[in-house]
């Protein structure tokens, strides 16, 4: 997992062709731009962007085959990560839907403010669209990024 700031996502391009290319993606994104799914590079490299209202609780989810790169466009939120060994399985994992929903556990909250993003490996467990202390409106950008891309 990577938290930082997009201001700072020229130290990450290095790790991979899949990842510079969603910081690049990300760094260029229009802030008004609709919600819904755009197909970057086919199923291998693509967006979902969404506006929702944070929440108080939610489940644990994970992924297999997908890298999650979370961007905040606007409001902010807390996402959790959590150690798979401190969870148990709640909704199996669905393959074609790439994700499986866990429950117990506990885990660290990290602050997401507008601007930041997170890179989530698959098999990382984590929450995501958590109030930090009231609920607000958040904007956010999923980039999802095939493992073998």
């Amino acid at each position: 997992m990577i938290k930082d700031t997009l201001s700072n996502a020229g130290k990450y391009c290095g790790m991979s062709e899949g990842i510079k290319k969603a910081l690049l993606y990300l760094s260029e994104i229009d802030e008004e731009i609709n919600d819904g799914k755009y197909l970057i590079d086919g199923e291998n490299f693509y967006v979902n962007i969404n506006a929702y209202t944070t929440k108080d609780s939610a489940d644990w989810e994970v992924h297999k085959k997908y890298i999650d790169v979370q961007f905040v466009i606007s409001g902010e939120e807390k996402i959790g990560i959590c150690d798979i060994a401190l969870c148990k399985d709640k909704i199996p994992y669905d393959k074609e839907k790439d994700i499986a929903f866990l429950s117990g556990g506990y885990g660290d909250y990290i602050t997401m403010k507008s601007g930041d993003f997170m890179v989530i490996f698959p098999e990382e467990i984590h929450k995501p669209g958590m109030k930090i202390n009231e609920t607000c409106k958040v904007k956010k950008a999923v980039i999802k990024l095939a493992i073998d891309y």
